[in-house]
Protein backbone atom coordinates (compact mmCIF):
# COMPACT_ATOMS: atom_id res chain seq x y z
CA UNK A 1 0.00 0.00 0.00
CA UNK A 2 1.61 3.22 -0.93
CA UNK A 3 1.67 6.57 1.30
CA UNK A 4 -0.86 8.74 -0.96
CA UNK A 5 -3.75 10.29 1.01
CA UNK A 6 -7.02 9.97 -0.12
CA UNK A 7 -7.76 13.03 -2.46
CA UNK A 8 -10.01 16.18 -1.06
CA UNK A 9 -12.69 15.19 -3.14
CA UNK A 10 -13.48 11.69 -2.57
CA UNK A 11 -12.87 12.78 1.66
CA UNK A 12 -15.29 15.71 0.97
CA UNK A 13 -18.09 13.14 -0.23
CA UNK A 14 -17.77 10.76 2.74
CA UNK A 15 -17.56 14.07 4.70
CA UNK A 16 -20.52 15.79 3.37
CA UNK A 17 -22.80 12.30 2.75
CA UNK A 18 -24.99 12.62 5.66
CA UNK A 19 -25.47 16.31 4.70
CA UNK A 20 -22.67 18.17 6.89
CA UNK A 21 -21.06 21.19 5.37
CA UNK A 22 -17.42 21.77 5.71
CA UNK A 23 -14.90 24.02 3.59
CA UNK A 24 -11.57 22.96 1.44
CA UNK A 25 -9.52 23.97 4.51
CA UNK A 26 -11.78 22.04 7.12
CA UNK A 27 -11.91 19.07 4.84
CA UNK A 28 -7.66 18.96 4.57
CA UNK A 29 -7.44 19.06 8.65
CA UNK A 30 -9.85 16.38 9.11
CA UNK A 31 -7.40 14.68 5.98
CA UNK A 32 -4.26 15.43 7.81
CA UNK A 33 -5.50 14.97 11.60
CA UNK A 34 -7.34 11.40 10.71
CA UNK A 35 -3.92 10.25 9.04
CA UNK A 36 -1.81 11.12 11.95
CA UNK A 37 -4.25 9.64 14.41
CA UNK A 38 -3.80 6.29 12.20
CA UNK A 39 -0.29 6.63 12.15
CA UNK A 40 0.24 6.90 16.10
CA UNK A 41 -1.86 4.07 16.45
CA UNK A 42 -0.18 1.74 14.48
CA UNK A 43 2.76 3.09 16.19
CA UNK A 44 1.75 2.22 19.75
CA UNK A 45 0.20 -0.96 18.21
CA UNK A 46 3.81 -2.11 16.18
CA UNK A 47 5.43 -1.38 19.88
CA UNK A 48 3.03 -3.77 21.54
CA UNK A 49 3.14 -6.38 19.64
CA UNK A 50 7.11 -6.74 19.59
CA UNK A 51 6.89 -6.26 23.24
CA UNK A 52 4.12 -9.65 23.21
CA UNK A 53 6.58 -11.39 20.75
CA UNK A 54 9.54 -10.73 23.43
CA UNK A 55 7.27 -11.81 25.95
CA UNK A 56 6.54 -14.81 24.73
CA UNK A 57 10.23 -15.69 23.59
CA UNK A 58 11.32 -15.32 27.27
CA UNK A 59 8.41 -17.53 28.28
CA UNK A 60 9.20 -20.06 25.85
CA UNK A 61 12.71 -19.94 26.76
CA UNK A 62 12.06 -20.33 30.32
CA UNK A 63 10.40 -23.32 30.06
CA UNK A 64 12.54 -24.86 27.87
CA UNK A 65 15.25 -24.33 30.46
CA UNK A 66 12.85 -25.29 32.99
CA UNK A 67 12.15 -28.55 31.28
CA UNK A 68 16.00 -29.08 30.78
CA UNK A 69 16.49 -29.14 34.49
CA UNK A 70 18.23 -25.37 34.31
Amino acid sequence: MGNEKMSSNKCKAILQKDGSVYTDKEIIEIRDFLYKLAEMDYEVFSKLRKKEEAFEREKQETTLNESNGN
